[in-house]
């Protein structure tokens, strides 16, 4: 890849060619994974204001002040917070996190008992309210980023929110956290980046 870049001012298309010597079928498979390095230092808000916050939990379970800075070992709570002007179908939300925070799974026996207990999660709304306002029906927690989906949500605020544990030393830039109608995905939002920095 070093070599493909070299020969080309950036920004520049280059053709990617095979070629078969010989008799036979040329099989290929191409696949370039890249992450760009740019900031996001302001949101966008295209139907959509999404915004997120960082919050380090105490030992008694209350979260504190927003922050961006924290200690390894440190559990943080994450809260998205959509701001709708009118109602929304099909709504897909993508978080990822920073490369220093894992993501506490609440399904799981061990963890269950700490978050719903001690951390008061997000998640028990009656069902006139659900009916009333809609809400998140499904959530995938995967190792980098945190997918929320719901069939509905009425125009208003609608806040959710999950807990990361702090786990590598570094400085790390968070990507946007980025919420889409997903059949009508002009209609989004993003939050900017945000430099998350976790000591030891």
């Amino acid at each position: 890849m070093d070599d493909l870049v070299g020969r080309a001012a950036p920004g520049t298309e280059r053709e990617l060619a095979f070629r078969k010597q010989g008799t036979g079928t040329l099989f290929y498979t191409a696949r370039l994974s890249y992450v760009v390095d740019q900031a996001f230092p302001e949101g966008l808000d295209a139907g959509v204001a999404v915004e997120r916050s960082y919050a380090p939990v105490g030992d008694d379970g209350a979260s504190g002040a927003a922050a961006t800075m924290f200690r390894a070992g440190d559990l943080v709570r994450v809260t998205l917070t959509l701001n709708l002007p009118k109602e929304r179908r099909y709504v897909a939300v993508t978080d990822p996190l920073p490369a220093g925070f894992e993501p506490i799974d609440s399904a799981l026996a061990t963890t269950a008992t700490v978050e719903t207990e001690e951390l008061g999660d997000v998640g028990g709304t009656s069902w006139r309210n659900w009916w009333d306002r809609g809400g998140f029906d499904h959530v995938e927690r995967h190792d980098d980023r945190i997918l929320l989906f719901a069939t509905r949500l009425a125009a208003g605020t609608h806040t959710y929110s999950y807990l990361v544990r702090a786990t590598t030393a570094g400085t790390f830039r968070t990507a946007p956290a980025r919420a889409e109608e997903m059949y009508a995905p002009e209609v989004s939002g993003r939050t900017a980046s945000v430099v998350v920095e976790v000591s030891r």
